[in-house]
């Protein structure tokens, strides 16, 4: 059974109940045919959201719906995708009820309960039976008891990974039934513009980035200088810096040419209709158009405000038209064709004409940065859109990508290997500069050396790490402020790894191949060093090699110069 893992393993999902209230009442006022059709279009309505934001539906339990999410695959912002779904659940539910209000006489009202926990699920076939087991699933139906009706009432750890992304009540104290202690709930209100980042209310400067931030400053006088495009992708794994690297550079770039301007997008992991998601907030900052603008608000800024970014390349009106139709679709909108009928959605071929001239155009009023962040979520016609920007474009235009190493692999055809095309690449911390960080973050005193070591191997040099262990350790009550330093207090002990990070090394994990992922927990057992004939009695000879192979190209295990056994290669895990 070599190379398939079946069997049972242990995982941090995030769980979501959801229930109807009154189903009772229902079956009083409708007849069993109609509620039957009633329930099915509530049932595949919210189904599909679920699916949609990459949750699996466990089971039906009368009129409530039990969802997890991280079963089969562990994503890294499962907490953040259930509690979109639970918001975009409440609204669909307002538009079936204006139909059921019409049809049957009668609205339908839920209340959802979150909860991010430990559970035990199926691996390989077993995963097919779709059943996960833990406390965290209990938790998660006691929370659904106890939210009003129309509410989402979350769990503390789900509100640990996801509140920079979401904005809550006050939270509750609340005696759930089978627990022996009271829980802390929070109630969900709504999804923040913009997630937070770094560590709340407090800053350090960037480290150990001057190199890579002189590479991009450069490349900016050069774009300016020659007047002419150039394309370059910011390379790290997830928390390494990229974000922070590009902020740097944008702030750096417009205090020395302020006539700059800066465009922004960002990919998304999951959501509905984000095909060209980055390319679409480029447009929507091009034609200050915010998310919440009435659709006719947004179609007429569309064709103002792109017409006035053509202006300078004196197209024919039927080109400029076409070409503002076809960017329109970017935003999934239909433009008014002036004879009352909606403009059909644009090919391939119309945008990648369209992209390129509206970015020259766009160049063609000065030096100008577009910055498409998380590129590696973008699906393969939005990347593709990308390059053909950067190759047909005219004019002083920087394209700033993030992205992390897979894309690299994934698209080896993109990025370096054009004339007008670079990489950056972000390597960890040094321990003395992942130092510094914690430093520069708290000024500690009398931070005990062992966790302080603990802390640094750890994160392994990256500065997300750092900063989720230590805002544990400040949710825990281990680092108390005193004046302005911070000290350790009676509760402190050894370091535990954040749900936030967790998530980040088992999305990792879930997305390598069977092999790779034998490979990978055989090797686990063995420790954090091991060596590839202790392997080779429990994983096939033949894909043993490719699968190390595989797990040091991303970076998951490293092979050491020096071996503790004579002739044998040793490994190290990474994390």
């Amino acid at each position: 059974m070599a190379g398939r893992v079946l069997g049972e393993e242990r995982k941090v999902v995030t769980i979501l109940f959801a229930d109807v209230i009154g189903s009772t009442t229902l079956g009083e006022q409708l007849d069993p045919e109609r509620l039957r059709a009633l329930l099915g279009t509530y049932f595949s309505a919210m189904a599909a959201i679920i699916e949609s934001w990459g949750g699996t539906v466990e089971k039906y339990i009368g009129d409530a719906i039990m969802a997890v999410f991280g079963v089969p695959a562990v994503h890294e912002d499962d907490a953040e995708r259930a509690l979109r779904a639970a918001l975009e659940m409440q609204v669909r539910l307002g538009e079936l009820n204006a139909a059921f209000t019409r049809q049957h006489q009668v609205s339908l009202q839920i209340r959802i309960g979150v909860n991010t926990g430990e559970v035990v699920a199926g691996t390989g076939e077993a995963a097919n039976q779709q059943i996960v087991a833990g406390d965290a699933v209990n938790v998660a139906q006691r929370l659904e008891a106890a939210a009003e009706a129309g509410s989402v009432l979350v769990g503390e750890r789900t509100f640990a990974t996801a509140e920079r992304a979401f904005r809550f009540a006050d939270p509750l104290t609340l005696d759930l039934k089978g627990k022996s202690e009271a829980a802390r709930a929070y109630p969900l209100i709504e999804a923040l513009p913009t997630p937070g980042r770094g560590m709340r209310g407090l800053n350090a400067p960037m480290i150990g980035r001057e190199r890579e931030l002189a590479a991009l400053l450069g490349l900016m006088d050069e774009t300016v200088e020659t007047g002419q495009p150039r394309l370059v992708v910011v390379y790290g794994p997830a928390g390494i810096g990229k974000s922070r690297l590009t902020r740097e550079f944008l702030e750096e770039a417009l205090r020395s040419r302020p006539e700059l301007r800066v465009l922004r997008g960002r990919s998304l992991s999951a959501g509905h209709g984000i095909t060209y998601w980055a390319l679409g907030e480029i447009l929507r900052g091009a034609c200050e158009i915010g998310l919440d603008e009435p659709i006719e608000v947004v179609r007429e800024r569309l064709r103002s405000g792109v017409a006035e970014v053509l202006s300078p390349l004196g197209l024919p009106a039927d080109d400029a038209d076409r070409t503002i139709a076809s960017l329109a679709t970017t935003v999934g909108i239909q433009l008014d064709t002036g004879d009352g009928q909606e403009s059909a959605p644009a090919s391939a071929d119309e945008l990648a004409r369209a992209w390129p001239r509206f970015a020259t155009a766009y160049a063609a009023r000065g030096p100008a940065i577009w910055v498409v962040e998380d590129l590696h979520w973008a699906g393969e016609p939005a990347v593709e859109m990308v390059a053909q920007i950067a190759r047909r474009t005219e004019g002083p235009l920087l394209l700033v990508a993030t992205a992390r190493p897979e894309f690299a692999d994934d698209h080896p055809g993109f990025g370096p290997g054009g004339q007008d095309a670079f990489a950056v690449s972000l390597r960890p911390l040094t321990e003395r500069q992942a130092g510094d960080l914690v430093n520069q973050l708290l000024a500690v005193a009398e931070l005990p050396e062992d966790l302080r070591a603990e802390i640094l191997t750890k994160a392994d040099g990256n500065p997300f790490f750092v900063e989720e262990i230590l805002q544990r350790l400040i949710d825990e009550g281990a680092l108390q402020r005193d004046g302005d330093h911070w000290r350790p207090t009676a509760t402190v002990r050894a370091v535990q790894i954040p749900d936030s990070v967790q998530g980040l090394l088992a999305a990792r994990i879930d997305a390598l191949s069977p092999e790779e992922r034998r490979t990978l927990q055989e090797a686990a057992v063995v420790g954090r060093t091991f060596w590839k004939a202790g392997l080779e009695g429990v994983v096939e000879t033949e894909q043993l090699e490719p699968a190390l192979a595989g797990l040091e190209r991303k970076g998951l295990v490293l092979i050491r110069s020096t071996s503790s056994f004579s002739g044998q290669t040793e490994y190290l895990f990474k994390h």
